[in-house]
């Protein structure tokens, strides 16, 4: 599988040079072919040419000697007579060449012009040289003595003829092929136009537009055309059945089969992560306890106790759907658990829960008894903790306390206003003046290759003093809504990082960041100004925190790809259905979290979740990652399943 990852495509696979087009390939070859049979004709031509010179030439040459033969012909005609005769011959410029001999081979006249210039190249010449044969005849000179005699007539004038010949026809087979590769670049543009309106029609699935295949001319790109779109719109209907089937797998392997609510793994995982979260407020735990489950069963039967444990939980899922980033889960036979996005209502929201559940028929009809204990106000803290603090208050509500509700108040996120305003001050001056570094956590594959650095901004909120851990700092930037202002800066960072050691790298950009108006087209404009980091550089959208914002989060993804990012998306409880939208849009990993999948590795239900997702994920080419630290057996399992990479802790 092509890994379209940061380390891998923007570094090594995204630097491959652009292929040739088929229309560019045809025209070569047209033109090639052009000049292949204007370099044969011109060569054919001049080679006849030339022989049909030399015939010429050696037919002058016997006329030119036969004709002096006849005029020095003379009885008494003594050596020095014939000399001067040859001499006075030679001087007029007719022949090039005179030689009168006897015939034991004694010289009398030797007579030879030199080839005259006639403007034709040397190589011409030498590349197409004539030779003619010389003229000869006999004659007689005083006492009857045989004399031989050979002459050659002028020839400069051949070579010239043939090098004007010669390149007057390659003028116009210039012409002739200039004009003919016009002509065949039209002919050829409208024969690939079908090529190209399917073309388009694959590109329109690329980015999930369904339309039907318009094209006219070519009998073959008509028959493509028709089995490309059979064959997308099979494969789409596949892919959006395979999601759909990881849908259903991830239900059985995260949610309570019986009432609907996330399961006791689930529901922890999702709840530390939110703890840990540096970019997270205050959150609220209440557990809700159905009293004597054991007693109840043996009294009302099987089937009125899944009821009731069924109408507890549509209870729970009430808050989840109404209250944006509530969770609800059961954490086992009778206790369940709800975490409040937000301090300081628990008391509220466990008093409206405590009357809603007693207004239950199902627990009334059954005699059975339900409290509510939570905490309010959870600081940064870990699940057993959390957990602790609410069993506390629940054992009070078991107790009688309160008419059965009882929560308790951890503490307040900053005492003083006055502290909180200095730091808000601080934080947003840091941001201004870029006083920052980055924290990199490698991204590893399985044989411990460095994927990518994924990057977490310090802040120097001091002149001189040491730069402060997001923990420190997040939650009041958060609060003062500076996080675009965060995200945007660390984006920055990265690319100055990767201009520096070349090293790709990775930075997350979180809901409120790519949300608001402006962000995207400002971390553009940072990508176009340094192309080549850009290709070095992954971003990891968050996952949307409400329904109506994931057209967004693709938005940014199309916008940002087209940069040469490698963009990636953090999985999210509906993400399976829209894997297809997201890598339309130019997406090239995902990354799961680790709390999803721990324990699948004796978890056969959450182990078929897993498979089928990663599945999916690579049949859409793209690259999966875990982020979070999980067991070395349940990783050992996700690689073994074909995870790419994971998140060192």
């Amino acid at each position: 599988m092509t890994i379209a990852l940061a380390p891998t495509r923007p570094a090594a696979a995204r630097t491959h040079d652009r292929p040739v087009s088929l229309q560019l390939r045809v025209i070569a070859l047209v033109t090639g072919l052009l000049l292949l049979f204007a370099c044969a004709s011109l060569g054919l031509q001049a080679w006849m040419l030339a022989q049909g010179l030399q015939v010429e030439q050696t037919a002058r040459n016997a006329e030119v000697t036969q004709k002096l033969a006849t005029d020095w012909a003379r009885p008494h005609a003594t050596d020095a007579a014939l000399q001067a005769l040859a001499k006075a011959r030679y001087a007029l410029g007719r022949e090039d060449r005179i030689q009168l001999r006897t015939a034991a081979g004694q010289l009398l006249v030797n007579l030879d012009r030199p080839t005259a210039e006639s403007g034709v190249p040397d190589w011409f010449m030498q590349a197409w040289p004539i030779v003619a044969l010389p003229g000869r005849s006999s004659l007689a000179s005083e006492a009857g003595r045989p004399l031989v005699l050979e002459g050659e007539a002028s020839r400069a004038w051949m070579h010239a003829l043939l090098w004007q010949t010669v390149s007057r026809s390659a003028a116009l087979m210039a012409l002739f092929a200039a004009a003919a590769s016009l002509l065949a670049a039209a002919v050829l543009r409208g024969w690939l136009r079908p090529w190209r309106v399917t073309l388009d029609q694959l590109q329109g699935y690329e980015a999930g537009r369904v339309s039907p295949p318009d094209v006219a001319g070519l009998p073959e790109a008509q028959r493509l055309a028709r089995n490309l779109d059979t064959t997308l719109r099979d494969l789409r209907q596949d892919l959006a059945v395979q999601a759909q089937q990881v849908q259903r797998l991830q239900r059985q392997a995260q949610l309570d089969a019986l009432t609907g609510v996330s399961l006791r793994h689930h529901f922890l995982g999702q709840m530390q992560r939110r703890l840990a979260d540096p970019q997270g407020g205050r959150t609220a735990l209440l557990i809700v306890r159905v009293c004597e489950l054991e007693a109840l069963n043996l009294r009302a039967g099987r089937q009125a106790t899944d009821s009731l444990l069924c109408a507890v939980g549509h209870v729970l899922l009430t808050y989840v759907d109404r209250v944006c980033g509530a969770l609800a889960g059961r954490l086992n036979g009778g206790d369940f658990a709800l975490c409040l996005p937000v301090g300081g209502v628990a008391l509220e929201t466990a008093q409206s829960l405590s009357e809603a559940l007693a207004a239950l028929p199902a627990l009334r009809s059954a005699g059975a008894l339900a409290v509510v204990g939570g905490v309010d106000d959870l600081p940064h803290t870990t699940c057993s903790a959390a957990l602790a603090e609410a069993d506390a208050a629940l054992a009070r509500a078991e107790a009688g306390a309160s008419d059965g509700v009882a929560v308790d108040r951890h503490g307040e996120l900053v005492a003083d206003a006055a502290g909180a305003t200095a730091w808000r001050l601080q934080i947003a001056q840091a941001l201004t003046q870029a006083h920052g570094r980055l924290a990199a956590t490698p991204v590893c594959d399985r044989d411990g290759r460095t994927l990518h650095r994924l990057c977490t901004l310090h802040l120097q909120l001091t002149p001189g003093a040491e730069h402060q851990p997001p923990r420190a700092w997040l939650a009041l930037a958060r609060r003062a809504q500076l996080l675009p202002r965060v995200d945007l800066l660390t984006v920055q960072l990265a690319l100055q990082a990767i201009a520096a050691d070349g090293q790709p790298r990775c930075v997350r950009v979180g809901t409120s960041a790519w949300s608001t108006p402006g962000f995207v087209s400002a971390v553009q404009a940072l990508l176009q100004a340094a192309p080549t980091q850009s290709r070095a550089l992954a971003i990891e959208l968050a996952e949307p925190e409400q329904a109506g914002e994931a057209d967004g989060r693709s938005a940014a993804v199309a916008a940002w790809a087209a940069s040469g990012v490698s963009l990636g998306v953090a999985h999210g409880a509906a993400l399976p259905l829209d894997l297809p939208a997201l890598q339309a849009a130019g997406a090239a990993f995902v990354t799961v979290a680790g709390e999803h999948l721990r324990g699948l590795a004796t978890d056969a239900a959450l182990k078929a979740y897993a498979e089928g997702l990663l599945r999916l994920i690579h049949d859409l080419s793209l690259v999966v990652l875990v982020d979070g630290a999980m067991a070395a057996d349940d990783l050992d399992v996700l690689w073994a399943l074909g995870l790419d990479g994971a998140v060192a802790p």
